[in-house]
């Protein structure tokens, strides 16, 4: 039924006054026009006359042509219609009824439809057009029948009433057509202030999305240098090995003699180097004669002594003998004035002299 509703009343206009004007145009005359078919139809039966259908036909063809100017968006016109129709129904009782001094006043009908569907300033246009027609009848009612029914008096009282009428009409008419012109500037920088939120949202959506893809690349960029750093790690980690095996070379001179010849300083990574590397090939050749040669270590203290020992005594444990080759001069007074205890191992001045040792122990067995 709301629907229902809504679809009647609609009207062809995009300014909301006229809209506002226009629905209240089509309720009245589609109201009418229901009134006229339905009462005014049961009134006509009860008195039928040709004349009579004639008039109810007229009626209803002049309201429905209010109602349909009135969705097709001229409102003003449709109002005219009406009020012109009011107009001179009320104008025809005076000579329907010519002795009656009060049929002027449903001239006020034509104010009132003026205050609701007409713009403000057009009330008074309405207000001059019914102050005329008062005028006219004044003027068309003879002298002694004015006196006799005291239409003078009454056409004063409806000429204040008139007037009153259309001040309040126009009145309200502007404050509520003023406030139909704020809600829509309202509704107006609405739509505006939402459509400029509309762009800083979308603007704001693609700078998070160029953040957003700038943070990625950023991560890409990261993940990618840590990958690079992560190789480099592993390629310094390979080659510290391999500086580390090259540092500490196992070297098989016969299939049972070993040579590990040692360069550079020696800390207590390398002992412990030394030491893994001097037992895994030991175990790996069997192995009986171990030679270290130190003729590259340039110094000699009590650690590196004691490492030396201890390379000497874990080899003596898997059967092999350890020979210290490269003993030179002042390495050998380091070596006293410390008191390392290298007397459980044999030594060499150089490794031919330790090769020769081997030797000649192998021949002697």
């Amino acid at each position: 039924m709301t629907h229902l509703f809504a679809t009647l009343t609609s009207v062809a206009a995009r300014n909301p006054d006229d809209q506002r004007r226009g629905r209240i145009l089509v309720s009245l005359s589609f109201g009418v026009v229901a009134l006229l078919l339905s009462v005014g139809m049961v009134l006509t039966l009860l008195q039928p006359s040709v004349g009579r259908f004639v008039n109810l036909g007229l009626a209803v063809l002049v309201f429905a042509a209010a109602a349909v100017l009135g969705k097709k968006g001229f409102v003003t016109a449709g109002a005219y219609v009406l009020i012109v129709v009011s107009g001179i129904g009320a104008l025809s009782g005076v000579f329907l009824n010519p002795n009656s001094s009060f049929n002027t006043f449903y001239l006020l009908i034509s104010v009132l439809l003026s205050s609701v569907l007409l713009p403000p300033r057009q009330i008074w246009v309405v207000l001059g057009i019914c102050l005329a027609a008062v005028a006219g009848v004044l003027v068309r009612v003879p002298a002694e029948t004015r006196t006799a029914i005291n239409l003078d008096l009454a056409s004063a009282h409806l000429t204040i009433l008139l007037v009153v009428s259309a001040f309040i009409s126009f009145i309200g008419a502007r404050s509520l057509s003023s406030a139909l012109k704020d809600a829509d500037e309202s509704r107006r920088r609405a739509e505006e202030a939402n459509r400029q939120l509309e762009v800083a949202n979308a603007t704001l959506e693609a700078r998070v999305e160029e953040r957003t893809a700038a943070y990625r690349r950023l991560a890409d960029e990261q993940r990618a240098v840590v990958a690079q750093l992560e190789e480099s790690l592993r390629a310094q980690q390979s080659l510290n090995q391999i500086i580390t095996e090259l540092t500490v070379p196992v070297i098989p001179v016969r299939y049972d003699t070993l040579v590990i010849p040692l360069i550079g300083s020696i800390d207590s990574h390398r002992v412990q180097h030394l030491l893994a590397s001097a037992l895994h090939s030991i175990e790996q050749t069997r192995a009986r004669m171990l030679i270290i040669d130190v003729t590259g270590v340039a110094i000699i203290d009590s650690h590196v002594a004691a490492a030396l020992l201890q390379v000497a005594q874990a080899a003596r444990l898997m059967g092999a003998e350890t020979i210290l080759a490269g003993i030179r001069p002042e390495v050998a007074q380091t070596l006293v004035s410390l008191g390392a205890g290298l007397h459980e191992m044999r030594t060499a001045a150089t490794l031919e002299a330790a090769l020769s040792l081997t030797t000649n122990g192998r021949d002697a067995r």
